[in-house]
């Protein structure tokens, strides 16, 4: 009887141990995970948080590296006097500082003989090729002749007030779809020419030009008055402009425009 009574005293204290055995387990356990949990915390206030900025910077710069440039667009257009020299320059000028540049340029034309080109139909074909922020025009050399009125030729004339009239509404058709299209545009005059006749004739054309685009409100006439009409700058015609003289007169239209 004794012995009964000892050995169920003896498994009442092994069930105590055994329950404060697992407490203690228990407790530790839970320590454990409190001080690993305060250590992380720590660990994460300590570290600062990175913005999407910051984060991956070589992908960023990948990201802005492959976006695209958006370039104005400039539309050059006009006769032989902007095909040789000028408009190479200016052309090479604008390209230089990041401008995408349309060039279209042919010799012996102008707006009297549209039979033989007509720019009224090319202007507006070259328009339509692009959303051009500026338009550069160098025309009139070839204007000072006959043009068709009726059905009949109307002889030129610095005086003959019907022929100014007629180019006057050529002038004003050109002029204005240029205007109507684009942001800005820029008539180059011409500059002085060497044979004495053919410069008074481009010097009233000049005055009508600068008149015309003044009065209209659009756009800027550009003069080169400055430049000379001999060598080495000139052709030996004492007409067209020399590479280097071409160069010259692209820096001062890409200064005076402000391009």
């Amino acid at each position: 009887m004794l012995f009964r009574k000892a050995l169920l005293g003896l498994q009442f204290y092994k069930s105590r141990l055994r329950l404060v055995a697992m407490l203690l387990c228990a407790t530790s356990a839970f320590w454990l995970l409190s001080s690993l949990a305060i250590h992380c915390d720590s660990q994460n206030a300590s570290t600062p948080a990175v913005s999407s900025s910051d984060a991956e910077p070589g992908r960023q710069q990948a990201s802005d590296a492959l976006t695209p440039t958006i370039k104005s667009e400039v539309l050059i257009i006009g006769d032989s006097m902007m095909q040789f020299g000028i408009g190479p320059a200016l052309k090479k000028g604008l390209e230089s500082r990041g401008y995408s540049v349309e060039y279209f340029v042919k010799k012996s034309t102008g707006l009297t003989w549209t039979h033989f080109f007509d720019w009224q139909y090319k202007s507006e074909e070259l328009l339509s090729m692009g959303q051009f922020d500026v338009v550069i025009v160098m025309l009139g050399s070839n204007d000072g002749r006959w043009l068709k009125y009726q059905g009949k030729r109307l002889e030129y004339g610095p005086n003959v007030d019907l022929w100014w009239q007629q180019y006057s509404l050529r002038f004003d058709e050109f002029y204005g779809r240029l205007c109507n299209e684009t942001r800005k545009v820029f008539w180059i005059g011409m500059p002085p020419m060497k044979p004495e006749g053919y410069h008074n004739k481009t010097r009233l054309f000049n005055a009508f030009y600068q008149g015309k685009i003044q009065s209209s409100g659009c756009g800027t006439y550009i003069p080169t008055d400055y430049l000379s009409k001999d060598k080495p700058i000139r052709w030996s015609d004492g007409i067209h402009v020399s590479n280097s003289g071409g160069k010259m007169v692209a820096e001062r239209i890409i200064r005076d425009t402000g391009l």
